[in-house]
């Protein structure tokens, strides 16, 4: 679905905006604040009332915040394709990987402001911090794995080794999921990436003698472990049923059957990008979607395709006589509708990888919109 965000964010609402309070009420929160001495010199907790969304961000943060934020991506984007290779192959999946470069974007973009010391080797930074970002929530998989163990029955035996190569690299990705996170990246940045002791030592915030300790214990579990641990699904992955319906509503241009399948309440979000929540917030996300550009010889269409076991829909569009791949989505749904449509329309390299996958073209795509200030020079 194409990705084009006008000034303003896909009809997202201002910061600043007043909040509609008819449907959400604003929460009552009563803070108590330290010890304070009265008038009478008598110690008391002075008790103050706050309404949250009453103190909105002011326009002005956001409308600074917007150039910088394209400023970062742009001077970024050298670094993508080896971060997007790196977070796939860490993660194990497509998708994962996608989603880990983006935190570790806007974890960096984050970080920049408040970091005093250049940083003299940017890919490897970026590294270090999707490593780290990767980590932190291996970690509490692990943990939420751990609480949920204790009232759910131990897994089935593994199966026989597979022979089909897509089950042969599913295979590999499972065995790299045994590893300890440490391990894993270890073996990763040494063997995959083929990174001296010291630069994996480096990007791991740890010494060489470690980055050793970590390769030996990794390629020893490899080497011995040969059981296989499916990577399964996102459990609120919306069945190919429900996609397909999307996908025929899509191609038809058929307003009715949408809503019948999209939640009042969805979420969009534009990943790298927007994010909109609401039908009325949404709606130029589905207006820009279905809209023929200028240049394009017919509107764009939708297939529903298999992608690591979870149905997506994929956008094609014809630019310059070829129709290519130009976005994917990913849908997720609760009681029979859509609720969350994640497009990957600003991830050039995971549409690349998936239109390979599929043995079909890819166009062109950015890593973001223009900004306001960009819309309006364009216009002049």
């Amino acid at each position: 679905m194409e990705g084009a965000e006008p000034a303003g964010g896909m009809g997202a609402p201002m910061l600043g905006a007043a909040p509609d309070r008819r449907h959400a009420p604003a929460a009552r929160i009563l803070f108590a604040t330290p010890l304070v001495m009265g008038a009478d010199g008598r110690a008391g907790a002075r008790r103050q009332e706050v309404h949250m969304g009453e103190h909105e961000f002011p326009v002005s943060l956001q409308e600074a915040l917007q150039p910088a934020w394209g400023r970062y991506v742009d001077a970024i984007a050298p670094h993508r394709p080896a971060l997007h290779r790196y977070c796939v192959r860490l993660t194990g999946s497509l998708w994962d990987g996608e989603d880990l470069a983006q935190d570790t974007l806007v974890r960096v973009f984050a970080m920049l402001g408040k970091r005093w010391k250049e940083i003299e080797n940017p890919g490897a930074y970026l590294a270090r911090v999707a490593t780290n970002v990767w980590i932190d929530a291996t970690r509490r998989r692990a943990r939420e794995r751990a609480w949920l163990a204790r009232e759910v029955p131990a897994a089935p035996a593994a199966a026989d080794p597979p022979g089909d190569p897509r089950e042969l690299r599913a295979a590999a990705h499972a065995l790299l999921e045994r590893l300890a996170p440490r391990e894993r990246a270890a073996v990763l940045l040494k063997d995959v990436f083929d990174l001296s002791l010291e630069e994996t030592a480096s990007i791991l915030r740890t010494s060489v003698a470690a980055v050793k300790a970590a390769l030996h214990r990794g390629r020893e579990r490899l080497e011995h472990d040969a059981g296989v641990s499916g990577s399964g699904t996102t459990p609120a992955a919306a069945p190919r049923e429900l996609v397909e319906r999307f996908v025929a509503a899509f191609n038809a241009r058929d307003l009715s059957a949408l809503r019948d399948v999209v939640s009042v309440d969805a979420r969009v979000e534009l990943v790298g990008g927007n994010e909109m929540n609401g039908a009325e917030d949404a709606g130029d996300f589905f207006a820009h979607a279905l809209a023929r550009f200028p240049g394009e010889v017919r509107d764009p269409r939708f297939e529903a395709a298999e992608v690591e076991g979870e149905w997506v829909v994929l956008g094609f569009r014809v630019r310059d006589g070829v129709e290519g791949l130009n976005d994917a989505s990913r849908l997720e749904a609760s009681d029979g509708r859509i609720d969350v449509i994640r497009c990957y329309c600003w991830c050039p390299e995971t549409i690349a990888a998936l239109a390979e996958r599929i043995g079909r073209p890819a166009l062109p795509r950015p890593y973001r919109s223009p900004t306001p200030d960009e819309i309006r020079r364009l216009a002049t």
